[in-house]
């Protein structure tokens, strides 16, 4: 006898509904299993036993794919398939297997189901089962269809399929809080998140959906890099009784929702000795960085060649809040007096900072300072000649200048005319005696001066030394020289062939005016300071 399926025409039904349509299926399977076992074969057929999921319990379907279901089951013959179709509520089944079964040696089976059609919301499996030859295809009339329903812990058509409707890939957000909207399952959790400064994830905002799927939630993008316009968020949905869902928002921000820093570099103290580039260091601080990124560190010499560091980590980074960065830099030992750069370079927000250090030979300061005790400030000297005195450390030379203001302030950097200038000669100082005190009388035109002074180490032949030490610079004296009252002379013929003899000279010849400008620079304006080599008082140092 041929199996006749059986047509049952229906409409859509809900989960309760189609509970009651499973008594009637199986009774009439029943009914032509009599008919059959009436016309031939001499043993009884019978249904296929499903194990997994049990009839009328329900299955977690939340993990992996919701739609797809393992079945097992027993009394499945060994040669056949199982066929098995469902219910959607259409009025014709939907196919539920695409693959062939299983079978075990224990005679068990095992197919997956695919659940993917069934209507949205729909929770409810009501399953036909029934045998196929697994070459021909053809019913096997030894296997009774049968029935049987379970339930899916989530359906795999949601009623309310999860979207976001803004911001959309693409949008470029004009406010730095946007609200973010679109469908969820009633009740759960819509939560968006994004990537922050600091490579983790930051929670923008959250809410629950409402009863009618919809959901609106307020963000912040506070954890984004400074200056940084974001690259989008992830938007989720949890629930125990809704199926999880995740989605990608690619946007970005017409302003940054944190504003950016602008990039500075200091070095503290950009000036240091031999000594103190190797030990104590250069104290860099830095603004401007991506949070939390590698910041790499080269320091090159006035040459632009890489000089060797002392011993540092391997890795150094910026802060992980605003992007600061913070070190000390230390030479190796054997560094020289020379200008360097220090270059920062942020490894992923390709920042550049540069900072340039100076790094002087080490000074060696006499004390006490040189003070000069007469003239005073202001006085009147009358005649061609000053005497000028003072005190200073015992056992040292002192260099003095005497010159006209404008050449001290550097108003005017031509030598002096003779007579308007004094420089002490540095192979001939004045010496500080045992007492601390020092004096030397100076010819010079009347004029206005200045006076100042320092003290310097003497080599052994007395003649100070260059690349000794110096002190500090003394006060500095103005003082005026006015010429004495004329007294007539009495004239005396002057015999053939003689001519009046020139003011006499005192101090350095004119050969050194270029000497005594930059020792009365390093008195009055310190020009070898600035040049940085302060204990340099030879004339190349001064050019």
């Amino acid at each position: 006898m041929t199996h006749v399926p059986i047509s049952r025409e229906r409409t859509p039904l809900r989960s309760s509904a189609r509970r009651g349509l499973v008594a009637a299926p199986t009774a009439l399977a029943l009914a032509l299993g009599g008919v059959l076992l009436a016309a031939g074969p001499a043993f009884a057929a019978g249904p296929v036993t499903i194990t997994s999921p049990a009839p009328d319990s329900t299955y977690d379907n939340s993990a992996g794919l919701p739609q797809v279901v393992p079945i097992t089951g027993t009394g499945l013959p060994t040669t056949d398939d199982l066929v098995l179709t469902y219910d959607i509520g259409t009025g014709t089944p939907a196919q539920g297997l695409f693959a062939g079964t299983t079978h075990n040696p224990d005679g068990s089976f095992s197919v997956n189901a695919n659940f993917g059609q069934l209507p949205a919301g729909e929770t409810t499996v009501v399953a036909n089962l029934s045998a196929a030859d697994a070459q021909s295809g053809v019913a096997d009339p030894e296997v009774t269809p049968s029935t049987y329903t379970f339930e899916l812990a989530v359906a795999p058509n949601p009623a309310f399929p999860f979207r976001v409707d803004y911001p959309g890939t693409g949008t470029v957000v004009d406010t730095t809080t946007p609200v973010f909207t679109g469908v969820a399952q009633p009740g759960s959790t819509v939560t968006v998140t994004y990537s922050n400064k600091n490579l983790g994830n930051s929670v923008a905002g959250s809410a629950t959906a409402n009863p009618d799927g919809t959901f609106s939630v307020p963000t912040t993008f506070l954890d984004l890099a400074p200056g940084s316009l974001g690259s989008g968020a992830n938007v989720t949905q949890s629930d125990p009784a809704a199926q999880v869902g995740s989605l990608g928002v690619a946007f970005t921000f017409a302003e940054a929702p944190v504003p950016a820093i602008a990039p500075t570099i200091t070095a503290t103290p950009d000036e240091v000795t031999v000594d103190e580039a190797s030990t104590t260091g250069i104290a860099i601080a830095a603004t401007g960085f991506s949070p939390n990124e590698e910041v790499t560190t080269v320091v090159t010499d006035s040459d632009d060649a890489v000089v060797v560091l002392a011993d540092r980590d391997l890795n150094y980074y910026a802060d992980d809040n605003v992007g600061a960065y913070a070190d000390t830099i230390v030479f190796a030992d054997g560094v020289l007096a020379d200008d360097y750069t220090i270059t920062l370079t942020g490894v992923r927000s390709g920042i550049v900072q540069a900072v340039a250090v100076t790094v002087v030979d080490e000074d060696i300061l006499l004390t006490p300072t040189p003070v000069i005790t007469s003239p005073t400030e202001g006085q009147v000297v009358t005649g061609g000649t000053v005497t000028i005195s003072g005190t200073g450390p015992v056992g040292t030379g002192i260099v003095l200048t005497v010159a006209d203001p404008s050449f001290l302030d550097g108003t005017i950097t031509e030598s002096p005319a003779e007579g308007r200038f004094y420089l002490t000669d540095l192979a001939d100082p004045i010496l500080v005696d045992a007492d601390g005190n020092w004096t030397v009388s100076v010819e010079l035109l009347p004029g206005e001066y200045v006076t100042q002074a320092i003290a310097a180490e003497l080599n052994a032949d007395g003649s100070v030394n260059e690349t000794g030490g110096v002190s500090d610079f003394s006060n500095a004296v103005a003082f005026s020289l006015v010429a004495a009252a004329v007294v007539p002379p009495v004239v005396t013929p002057v015999a053939p062939g003689t001519r009046p003899a020139g003011l006499a000279y005192t101090g350095s010849e004119a050969s050194q005016g270029v000497v005594g400008a930059a020792l009365l620079l390093l008195v009055g304006g310190g020009l070898l300071v600035a040049a940085r080599r302060r204990r340099a008082l030879t004339a190349d140092s001064a050019e």
